[in-house]
């Protein structure tokens, strides 16, 4: 699986080249010397970087293991796993240890990021997809962590205001990008419905069937139609302050999505006594059991 997407990713990067390669001798003939050097130098630049990512994402990494340490921090800072029997903590940590195995985590400005960061992280993508019949994570190949919130554009200044970000398409198709004040703050009060970990993953749940609408791969026809009359009626009564769901989640089907499984997984109880239709929908499509 992973093989398979490190080459997807390094065939746009050669596409790229390619274009950018075939266009310096074209700029050359029709007298656009100077154009044709500075596309010299980038398709140099973007060569460095293609060669460099692709070595990054097929060096095989050693299995990560789970040690007694981290088992205690898994006790101390994740209520969810915390609250799992003692099984279903193993299962936990496997899948944590697997995630961490797989998918490249980059906490930017280290040039290792902490063990505290991958756990963090890894434990957003289990808690998430728990329940389910798959964890694979779709085409993930790495989390980016930054030092703190970002901009639109990805950059760093002191007005970033982006906590997380999922892309679809083009070449960051398989990267998520998290702050990491905003990653630590989701887990230290797990019962407020916000957690942008789990509401970065969930829309890799939506992203299952190749597009972030709202509605996840899987879902059976009759809950379908079920769940988008539900979403917009619920929208509605967001942007009427008529609800307690975050009123980010009417921005879009898919924020919506993102927002109410976020909900689902830090306080199913509140969901089942405040919208239990929507809760019906997501304990079905998630198959969990409460413990």
């Amino acid at each position: 699986m992973k093989e398979n997407k490190s080459k997807f990713n390094f065939g746009i990067w050669i596409f790229t080249f390619l274009i950018l390669l075939v266009s310096i001798p074209t700029l050359i003939h029709f007298g656009y010397a100077k154009p044709a050097k500075v596309l010299g130098i980038i398709t140099v630049f973007t060569s460095v970087i293609a060669i460099r990512r692709w070595m990054h994402l097929t060096k095989k990494k050693a299995k990560v293991f789970i040690s007694l340490n981290d088992k205690y921090w898994l006790k101390e800072n994740i209520d969810f796993y915390k609250d799992l029997s003692k099984s279903n903590q193993v299962i936990f940590e496997d899948r944590v240890a697997l995630f961490i195995t797989d998918i490249i985590v980059t906490e930017i400005g280290k040039e290792i990021p902490e063990k505290s960061t991958c756990l963090y992280v890894a434990s957003s993508a289990v808690i998430t997809f728990w329940g389910l019949p798959y964890w694979n994570y779709g085409r993930l190949s790495e989390v980016l962590v930054y030092p703190e919130n970002f901009n639109d554009d990805n950059t760093l200044n002191d007005q970033g205001h982006v906590l997380g970000k999922v892309h679809q398409g083009g070449l960051m198709d398989t990267t998520m990008i998290l702050s990491l004040p905003a990653l630590i703050a989701g887990f230290k009060n797990f019962d407020d419905k916000q957690n942008v970990g789990i509401h970065e993953f969930a829309h890799l749940v939506d992203k299952a069937d190749g597009e972030i609408d709202g509605v996840p791969l899987g879902m059976n026809l009759e809950d379908r139609r079920h769940w988008l009359q539900l979403c917009d009626e619920e929208m509605k009564a967001i942007l009427k302050g008529k609800s307690d769901i975050n009123v980010y989640a009417a921005t879009n089907k898919g924020e919506f999505f993102a927002e109410i499984v976020t909900y689902f997984k830090e306080n199913p109880s509140s969901l089942q006594k405040k919208h239990p239709e929507l809760f019906q929908i997501l304990d079905t499509y998630f198959n969990a059991e409460m413990e």
